[in-house]
């Protein structure tokens, strides 16, 4: 019966075992063309629907028509002595199948208890026809309708002799007998009344329909016994007979909230909240339905078609906008001899451009499978792998049920997970997911709605589950798309939790309703698993996103560039494809993949648009390339004895055990390279020594080394230290050091003072610093080719630093020792800082700022701080020079030299 009304009605479950079946959603004020092109309203589908629920006797009501039937046998059933007539083929009377205001089969006018059969007439039905129910047809008192309605005189009901029934009276005199008309409407206590007797006892299973359940709950005169009789049908009836409510809301919870609002209703309100299902969403029209409505407007209306090819895509395009088919009825009317076609539709502005564009010129392209769309795709082969595999096993199962063999095995989860990157094509597949569902029957149409978990959590407390239920009601017959979801939890101080059980819920309870994409980086669908021990069973497979390979991203870059009308040669194809592979090299975890494509092209088209002027004839060429993109060629390896590589070492004072191991380095590298042999991952390196030696210096130096060899792509340094590592709180250590880690990528993470790592960390029981290690280890060892880690500190306390992980001394492969630099150093060191701001030092100066550097140096010689302290002793003749220069005497003004050279009295006495 639902396969003959259409797929709108085919989740709708009207046996039950609860008291009452809401229905809501945007199509409740639609019509409905079944497979049969019949156009019913939705009293005629519930009536067909309830009948084949073996429902022998159906009453309808609303606020304009308190009481009203759809067939004789059901108005029959309202009298104490009507005949039973049921018949299980029985059809509504002449009228019920069009919708109003249509024309509907031959002999059928008017819509759904417009016209009656004999005897039926007008909304009220028998309620208020001239022969009361029980008469007999003789005058006298008569009895009403059941037992249990009762009156001023209890179950006696008085009427006027034969001759006035119809008569009025005005002041006491009698009037001429008014003409037969349609029946005076039931009271709203008498109709509650009515309905009460109805579902008493019935001799067959019985149904009552509120068809506007919003108008009948808020403008009744009988509030408090609509309210009792809700009540009593909820603790004490027969949930075999339905009670259905339709309400014109888009959400099961804005129906609650409604009845809530009225406070008229607390027994209903609440049964309603409590019992949570069941209850349909009637939503807008799939495909299979607006197909059929095309050739009904095609047979009754001439409705013509422009391209019958491309009608299977321009229907699609129609399924997927939220228009009822009522809209979809008017609007292909509106058509008059224009034949039907995407392009049209998209020029009246009912369809989005893009898909008239696709239904007409590209049509042959679009119309293809889901899965030929699929391959059509670069790249993304593992997911095309496990998508085949997916739609396989699906049509199976369907082929084994067909032949009725696993009827009664569990279908597995629909529901699937997507894990990667951004712009790894993930929406793309969700989409052709959706097609590839449909295709197979699993959802009636293939309309995703694109959402993420923010979308379904509310601010206020008990709002989240009416604001999650309202989005994944939208996604119903189709596809929820999810997108960077992370995990749920109550630590981030909003209400995710609350979110957790309804999508639990309607994850299993709707597995056959909907199909529900969640995806996001993989370790924040990690998270988002992690969230309740449910969602690992509810999501049934889970498909990884690799980031797109060079080739993959050359191609789409390329792509890109001819869309944009743009022309090259192949040097330039080949130097683009160096560019894009050293994009591909020094990804981070955020690369954006064909996103990153499509904003390279974007760049070069600038590069390009403003260096040609207007002669658009000129191709590309790579000086087209934006600056920052230049950096990715390759650059040429650097020859022996190029003095260039270690230069910034040679500008170094002392420091001759460490241009020792660098140059050593720099050696072995270029011998592989000679051989034609891999070179090495760039080595992680331990600088051991006091502060103030230059190992921050050298550092950046070796970063830019490394570059040079071809072992970093970058070079930059990055600096940290433990209050840019270790968090405060569970939980917050880890992100840290990754973000860390990410932002080193293709240079140097330098953490300074390392050793800090394993002291003063623990923190209420939890030891963060070496959670610090640990995720500093992993991150190491993931890296192992894009980052070079130089660890820093005291060489006693980076022993203890080494021994507090067992993987971290096998991570070190270079050790740097930095010895305390001589006084003859620290003095060449003042000189060049001094030398390096403009001033001028003598020998005698130089002299006493050793001595001043000895003493320090006795005073203090674990904290002793080098280089520092020569920074600190330049700082303090500065300042000593212009006090001196200012005290001076009057009328003198000091010469340029003055101003720039330094004196002994200059410096400070040692031990100042």
């Amino acid at each position: 019966m639902t396969g003959r009304l259409g797929s709108r009605f085919a989740d709708l479950r009207l046996s039950i075992g609860e008291p009452f079946t809401v229905l809501y959603g945007p199509g409740v004020d639609d019509t409905f063309v079944g497979a049969d092109y019949q156009e019913r309203n939705l009293d005629a589908a519930l009536w067909h629907l309830l009948r084949a629920e073996s429902c022998a006797y159906v009453a309808f009501s609303s606020q304009r028509r308190p009481l009203y039937f759809l067939d004789p046998d059901s108005e029959a059933r309202s009298r104490p002595g009507g005949r039973d007539r049921t018949d299980a083929s029985a059809r509504p009377p002449a009228g019920q199948e069009g919708s109003a205001g249509q024309e509907g089969s031959a002999g059928q006018k008017g819509s759904a208890g417009q016209k009656g059969s004999a005897g039926q007439k007008g909304s009220a039905g028998s309620a208020g026809s001239e022969k009361s129910a029980g008469s007999t047809g003789t005058e006298g008192p008569g009895l009403m309708r059941h037992p249990r309605l009762r009156g001023p005189l209890g179950r006696l009901v008085v009427r006027p002799p034969a001759g006035a029934r119809n008569a009025t009276t005005a002041g006491g005199r009698p009037t001429a007998p008014a003409e037969p008309g349609p029946p005076r409407t039931l009271s709203d206590p008498f109709t509650v009344m009515t309905l009460s007797g109805y579902l008493a006892d019935p001799p067959r299973r019985t149904a009552v329909v509120f068809t506007d359940a919003e108008s009948s709950l808020r403008h009744t005169d009988a509030t408090r016994p609509l309210d009792t009789f809700f009540g009593d049908w909820a603790r004490h009836g027969d949930y075999d007979h339905p009670i259905v409510l339709v309400f014109a809301r888009e959400t099961f919870d804005a129906c609650v909230e409604y009845v809530e609002s009225l406070h008229g209703y607390p027994g209903l309100a609440a049964r309603l909240r409590r019992q949570g299902a069941p209850s349909a969403r009637i939503g807008y029209p799939d495909e299979a339905e607006l197909h059929c409505l095309v050739q009904r407007l095609r047979l009754r209306h001439g409705l013509r078609i422009g391209n019958w090819r491309e009608l299977d895509t321009v229907v699609r395009a129609m399924a997927a906008q939220p228009l009822t088919v009522k809209n979809w009825r008017s609007n292909l009317l509106s058509l008059g001899d224009t034949p039907l076609s995407g392009k049209e539709l998209a020029e009246r502005g009912w369809l989005p451009r893009s898909a008239g564009q696709r239904s007409g010129a590209l049509a042959d392209r679009d119309t293809r499978s889901a899965e030929e769309q699929l391959n059509d795709l670069p790249g993304l082969e593992p997911v095309k792998k496990h998508l085949r595999e997916l739609r396989r096993r699906v049509v199976n199962e369907q082929l084994l049920r067909a032949e009725g063999r696993g009827v009664d095995a569990e279908r597995g989860s629909p529901h699937l997970l997507f894990a990667g990157p951004p712009g790894t094509g993930k929406t793309t597949v969700a989409r052709l997911v959706g097609e590839m569902y449909r295709e197979m029957g699993v959802l009636s149409h293939g309309r995703v709605v694109e959402a993420r978990l923010d979308d379904m959590i509310a601010g206020y407390v008990g709002q989240t589950p009416g604001k999650a239920n309202a989005v994944m009601d939208e996604a119903m017959n189709g596809v929820l798309f999810l997108d960077e979801v992370r995990g749920l939890s109550s630590d981030n101080g909003s209400f995710d939790r609350d979110l957790v059980q309804p999508l639990l819920t309607r994850l299993e309870n709707d597995r056959d309703r909907f199909v529900v994409i969640a995806a996001g980086y993989p370790d924040k669908i990690d998270e988002f698993l992690a969230s309740d021990h449910g969602f690992p069973r509810r999501f049934g497979h889970r498909i990884d996103f690799p980031d797109y390979p060079p080739d993959v991203l050359h191609t789409i870059l390329l792509r890109y560039l001819a869309t944009s009308g743009l022309e090259w040669d192949e040097t330039v194809a080949d130097q683009l494809l160096q560019v894009v592979t050293e994009l591909y090299a020094t990804r981070r975890p955020d690369f954006g993949n064909a996103g990153t494509m499509r904003e390279l092209s974007g760049k070069i088209f600038t590069c390009w648009a403003n260096r040609v002027g207007e002669d658009i004839k000129q191709p590309l060429t790579i000086e087209d390339l934006p600056e920052e993109y230049r950096g990715l060629l390759p650059p040429p390896v650097p020859a022996h004895g190029d003095g260039a590589l270690l230069a910034e070492l040679d500008n170094m004072v002392g420091l001759a055990s460490v241009r020792e191991a660098i140059t050593g380095l720099a050696d072995r590298i270029r011998l592989r390279q000679a051989r034609g042999r891999a070179v090495p991952a760039p080595p992680h390196t331990l600088f051991m020594g006091p502060p103030g030696t230059g190992k921050t210096s050298v550092a950046r130096a070796v970063g830019t080394m490394l570059r040079g060899l071809g072992l970093l792509r970058r070079g930059h340094v990055v600096e940290v230290t433990r209050a840019d590592l270790v968090g405060e709180y569970v939980g917050h250590t880890a992100p840290r050091v990754r973000a860390a880690v990410h932002e080193a990528l293709d240079g140097v993470l330098f953490i300074d003072e390392a050793y800090s790592l394993t002291a003063g960390s623990a923190i209420h029981g939890a030891d963060f610093g070496k959670e610090a290690i640990d995720t500093l280890v992993r991150e190491m060892e993931h890296w192992n080719d894009r980052l070079v880690v130089i660890a820093a500190g005291y060489s006693r306390e980076m022993d203890e630093f080494l021994r507090s992980n067992s993987g971290l001394p096998s991570r070190f492969q270079l050790r740097v020792e930095f010895p305390s630099y001589s006084t003859e150093e620290l003095v060449e060191v003042l000189r060049r800082a001094a030398e390096t701001e403009g001033y001028t030092l003598t020998p005698e100066v130089a002299e006493r700022g050793g001595r001043w550097l000895d003493a320090r140096r006795r005073t203090d010689p674990t904290g002793f701080g080098n280089a520092r302290e020569v920074r600190g002793l330049l700082a303090a003749m500065e300042a000593r020079l212009s006090r001196r220069l200012g005290s001076g005497r009057a009328g003198t003004v000091p010469t340029a030299t003055d101003y720039s050279t330094f004196t002994v009295d200059d410096v400070p006495a040692p031990g100042d």
